[in-house]
């Protein structure tokens, strides 16, 4: 205050009149980003032909997938009308090929002009070659894969990998570690998918999750982050029966809580298992899908459309900002699910997690310092459990939360947050300094 404001004041004063001087707010800023990013939202089995017609792909479009795989089809007339389709809703369509991966090495020559018909739709996203190989086939896959980046270079070279509870012999005697670090490094691929269905059914113990989801998210996300490349995975969307295993049919809070679980690890693509309920299979039993063998909705495709549609409310944000790492709480005493080889020991505006049940917290910063954290009840969604959490944070005077609840500013009081997640729930949270 100056000089003459003093004396003002004082003048004031001795006349009779109070003032109140009051210290003025700073306001907490929010960083802007531009709408411009979408993240990747695929699904397996495309409406099969027969179905294959424009409302069909309408159908996938309003549910917020932008990338549909061909299971059905080949490179051919259907896949040509799925394109058509695919493009006249705003989405595209990743073509399956059954004959790229029996190119001999000799003859790659047979790969020049395979493609180039289905490759003149601007809805083409890539030619799926092989589902879960073996680390037998990265060699031959790598051999491939630079043949057709030099022939198609802007189409993804499309291969998904087994999860972490695998046998050996599907990895061909690999560690899950050497597996994946193998595939990169072999095949030498600008993104790695991988799939893991988490949702478990007994007859005698009721629902549980896989023991090492966690860990296989982990394992990805690390060496895809050393490669400098994204990772894409599977949510489990339906339930199925195969060797007396039964992973139960999904309702939202599943397929919520593995989408924010996902996103804790950075995941750049989200891939739904499946659209379309399979014809058939000789060895998988299946339940109905995102919407059933004739093409009608299931309540499961209401429940995928309402999850995904809240992740593009914010995914522009989200995709701004890069994983540094994931931290899980109860750190002592600790349910073997929250197990993971890489934990984030910390992260500096957190001082202190405290929760009913475990939670896991990944971590991000975008390339301005600015941070953020991806909080998720890791409770099964199946025991219907909400979960109060509080966070004790440095420095943070505001949190702007995005999520189901769409986005809400909440003030940081003493340094504490206190927010209910209820079963499922995620919530994207920049924080705010």
């Amino acid at each position: 205050m100056t000089k003459r404001a003093v004396r003002v004041v004082a003048a004031l004063l001795a006349g009779g009149m109070t003032v109140q001087l009051t210290a003025c707010s700073v306001e907490v800023k929010e960083p802007y980003y531009e709408d411009n990013q979408r993240i990747a939202i695929g699904a397996w089995v495309a409406p099969p032909p027969g179905y294959i017609n424009d409302e069909s792909y309408k159908q996938v479009a309003e549910s917020g997938i932008d990338i549909i795989y061909g299971l059905y089809e080949d490179i051919d007339q259907h896949a040509l009308d799925a394109l058509k389709y695919a493009e006249q809703n705003g989405i595209q369509y990743m073509a399956r090929s059954r004959s790229l991966f029996s190119i001999p090495e000799d003859e790659l020559d047979l790969m020049e002009g395979m493609f180039d018909e289905v490759a003149k739709s601007p809805a083409l996203r890539g030619i799926m070659v092989v589902d879960e190989p073996g680390a037998a086939k990265f060699e031959h896959l790598g051999v491939l894969n630079k043949k057709f980046k030099e022939l198609y270079p802007d189409l993804m070279f499309y291969v998904n990998l087994n999860p972490i509870y695998s046998s050996p012999d599907q990895r061909d005697g690999r560690t899950y570690q050497d597996y994946i670090d193998e595939y990169i490094s072999v095949v030498g691929t600008d993104y790695l998918s991988y799939d893991h269905y988490p949702l478990k059914n007994s007859p005698t113990s009721g629902t549980f999750l896989t023991e090492n989801y966690l860990l296989n998210l982990d394992i990805v996300s690390t060496a895809t982050k050393k490669a400098g490349i994204p990772f894409w995975l599977f949510i489990q969307a339906m339930g199925y029966w195969v060797a007396g295993s039964e992973n139960r049919p999904p309702n939202e809070a599943d397929i919520r809580w593995q989408v924010y679980n996902s996103l804790a690890f950075g995941a750049r693509g989200l891939q739904h298992f499946t659209y379309w309920t399979p014809l058939k299979d000789d060895v998988t039993v299946f339940s109905e899908a995102m919407v059933d063998k004739e093409g009608n909705k299931t309540p499961i495709y209401d429940a995928v459309k309402n999850v995904n549609h809240e992740i593009l409310d914010f995914d522009h944000i989200y995709l701004n900002y890069d994983n540094v790492g994931v931290m899980t709480f109860p750190v002592e005493d600790a349910p073997p699910e929250l197990y993971m080889e890489n934990r984030l020991p910390s992260f500096e505006p957190i001082r202190n997690v405290e929760s009913e049940h475990p939670v896991v917290v990944g971590a991000f910063e975008d390339k301005d310092g600015n941070q953020a954290i991806m909080l998720v009840n890791f409770t099964d969604p199946a025991h219907e459990l909400s979960n109060e959490v509080t966070i004790k944070f440095n420095k943070v005077k505001e949190v702007s939360e995005y999520g189901m609840g769409g986005n809400n500013r909440v003030k940081v009081k003493g340094g504490s947050y206190n927010v209910t997640l209820e079963p499922g729930e995620g919530k994207f949270i920049l924080l705010l300094k």
